[in-house]
């Protein structure tokens, strides 16, 4: 009986690196057995990189720069602030009587 592995996830880096040894191969479905891939996923990361469609060898997220990622974690740290002063303010117009 054969067993049934999980689905395994590659990075672009990897799939292009994997498609170059494939290729190295006297023959495709040598390459293939090695990595343990079948023959249509070989077909379809070929396609995206032949189409030159780097982003559609991503598995499914955008990819985000680190200055995204830095806007949004400052972000993020703004809106606290923010929610802080304002729980602030608020209690501080129930002290004066000011509500």
């Amino acid at each position: 009986m054969e067993e049934k592995r999980g689905k395994r996830i590659f990075t672009p880096e990897q799939k292009f690196e994997i498609i170059k040894d494939i290729e190295t191969f006297r023959t495709v479905k040598e390459g293939l057995e090695k990595y343990q891939l079948c023959h249509s996923v070989y077909l379809k990361w070929k396609r995206q990189l032949e189409v030159g469609v780097r982003a559609s060898l991503r598995n499914g997220k955008p990819l985000k720069s680190a200055n995204l990622k830095r806007l949004e974690a400052e972000n993020k740290r703004l809106k606290e602030t923010v929610l802080n002063q304002a729980l602030i303010i608020c209690e501080l117009k129930k002290e004066m009587n000011m509500d």
